[in-house]
């Protein structure tokens, strides 16, 4: 079978004082096996109880904090396993250093039209992911066509759990596509992921706007031509 072909599986990364984690933590209050995390993305990510005996919690809407035993969560989300504070980007399997890259110096500050452009592809893969995530088998087909121009040949062995991500970053939300054919995630969840993703990413690129485009039209956009907001240019 073609390495494209090969639908990469989930990492999972388990937290605990067990020496033998991912992840370990020496409080005594924590379970020898606390919880697990199923990296989905680079940013978001499924956090489940494992029969600790005290429990995650996270903030609800409210900002009150409710014990969960398997939640759909965001890399800057707090939890807490029992009476302990962690951010959960501080529980990856790998917890790179933000970058020290400086990005490009731009010959016009507000022109975002390389990034906007991109957004053209996450826009088109939404309802075709929305669609196809309820059969894996659709899945494959789907990654059997952009695996091959996203991986090469053993980038999978090679790349590690988060390098691997990252170099998918930039492909739409093809990048769900080995969390959205898992069997370890439920149709619900996978609905909600695909939700999550799309409404962060689909959004202004300016990073000091981020406004939401919600449901507008790619093409309207386009039309549009810049951000009312902050006046990026997203197309000259």
């Amino acid at each position: 079978m073609k390495s494209s072909e090969v639908i990469p599986e989930l990492s999972i990364v388990t937290i605990g004082r067990d020496p033998d984690n991912t992840v370990v933590l020496a409080d005594p209050s924590i379970s020898r096996n606390h919880a697990r995390l199923m990296v989905c993305s680079p940013n978001s990510f499924i956090f489940e109880d494992c029969g600790s005996k005290k429990g995650i919690f996270f903030e609800d809407a409210q900002r009150n904090k409710v014990q969960v035993t398997r939640k759909l969560v965001d890399i800057g989300d707090t939890v807490w396993l029992a009476d302990s504070k962690f951010l959960v980007k501080d529980l990856r399997p790998e917890n790179p250093e933000k970058s020290s890259r400086k990005e490009a110096a731009r010959n016009y500050p507000l022109d975002f039209t390389t990034e906007f452009s991109a957004l053209q592809q996450v826009y088109d893969d939404y309802p075709e992911l929305r669609k196809a995530c309820r059969n894996r088998e659709k899945m494959i087909r789907l990654w059997s066509v952009v695996g091959g121009s996203i991986i090469g040949v053993g980038t999978v062995a090679t790349a590690g759990t988060m390098g691997f991500l990252a170099m998918l970053s930039s492909a739409g939300l093809s990048i769900l596509i080995p969390t959205l054919a898992s069997h370890l995630l439920s149709t619900e969840e996978k609905l909600e992921l695909l939700e999550k993703e799309y409404r962060q990413r689909y959004r202004c690129p300016n990073p000091d706007c981020r406004d939401p485009f919600g449901n507008r039209e790619y093409e309207m956009l386009v039309r549009q031509k810049t951000c009312g907001r902050c006046k990026a240019v997203w197309v000259k």
